[in-house]
């Protein structure tokens, strides 16, 4: 068993892409004519063993985060991603969920958090969340950015 941590990530939020023939279509929200939503998409968020910056263990890649009003004064938060498990270790948010920070300028108006399920070696898997999020009105008009900040996670090295 390996301590892995990961480097803090952001996006910017905005309306979901339109679809076209040359782009996969968003995976967030789920069901788009449910409300207004904020749509953002963040490449990868690898982890690193202390000191090994240059041979990540796992990852969590094209993460799509959404946050929708549901109704008045319900908003829902849902995030896809691929677990990128190419490597050769599973990796595990046991020690750590995914921290991700809702933000209006440097403010943050919104936490949320993931335990992501195990991300398997020689894998690479979907992987999907949905919760309520409490947010004001204000709040869900403001917000312009997600953060994850950096986060702690487990991997156990499997050797062929």
């Amino acid at each position: 068993m390996v301590e892995c941590r990961s480097l803090p990530q952001m996006c910017l939020l905005g309306p979901m892409p339109p679809r076209t023939p040359g782009r996969s279509d968003a995976q967030v929200p789920s069901d788009a004519s449910r409300g207004e939503s904020k749509y953002g998409r963040i490449a990868f968020v690898y982890f690193y063993q202390e000191g090994v910056k240059a041979d990540p263990v796992f990852g969590l890649l094209d993460i799509e985060i959404a946050v929708q009003r549901r109704g008045p004064a319900a908003f829902q938060f849902e995030i896809y991603c691929i677990g990128d498990g190419y490597q050769s270790g599973h990796g595990s948010s046991k020690p750590q969920p995914l921290a991700i920070e809702f933000r209006s300028g440097a403010r943050t108006v919104a936490k949320a958090v993931w335990r992501y399920p195990n991300v398997l070696n020689g894998h690479m898997d979907a992987l999907t969340f949905s919760a309520p999020i409490e947010l004001t009105d204000r709040d869900f008009a403001e917000i312009d950015s997600v953060l994850l900040p950096s986060v702690n996670a487990e991997a156990t090295i499997c050797l062929e």
